[in-house]
């Protein structure tokens, strides 16, 4: 599998929408949780990866809030002739046509600074799956597999010693 730091390109801006159990339900998918990430590269590709959650099936072996998925990154598309880094931004952040809000939550601004939101809704989910999920606090990427206390581990998105376990975030937090 490719690394996306293939060739000297890196991110430079990263945009993420989740959808909910909500929106999900209505359109009578098979999963309860969905989370779409884009991220424009300094090549000017623009590279799309889906996380999700499948709906439980009540098998006894199965984890009874529905197995996770991640699907491998793929090419989106390539940012338009005379666009920048901050056109894509103020695209991904600008209001929808009938006037709500955008979905889309910048991760990763256009400067290259992060821009992190990791939501208290986001960290709660984590802590009440019990699957020993952390974020970057640096990229807001999530890694598998880190104790609750996790502080300062490595992340797998973006390099930064910035992990925290979803339990410690909960408890800084407070």
């Amino acid at each position: 599998m490719a690394k996306l730091g293939a060739r000297g390109r890196v991110c430079v801006v990263e945009a993420v929408r989740e959808y909910g159990a909500e929106e999900l339900a209505a359109a009578d998918r098979l999963t309860v949780w969905e989370r779409m990430t884009r991220r424009l590269m300094s090549d000017g590709v623009v590279l799309e990866k889906r996380d999700v959650r499948f709906r439980p099936s009540g098998l006894s072996w199965e984890d009874p809030a529905g197995e996770r998925h991640t699907y491998a990154w793929k090419v989106r598309g390539k940012l338009k002739a005379g666009l920048t880094p901050a056109d894509f931004t103020r695209i991904y952040q600008a209001p929808r046509k009938d006037g709500s809000a955008s979905k889309w939550v910048v991760t990763m601004g256009a400067t290259g600074a992060p821009a992190v939101v990791i939501s208290q809704a986001r960290i709660a989910r984590a802590v009440e799956s019990g699957e020993s999920t952390g974020f970057c606090v640096a990229c807001g990427a999530e890694r598998d597999g880190c104790e609750p206390d996790a502080r300062n581990y490595p992340c797998e998105a973006c390099g930064a010693m910035a992990v925290y376990g979803a339990e410690e975030l909960l408890m800084q937090s407070a």
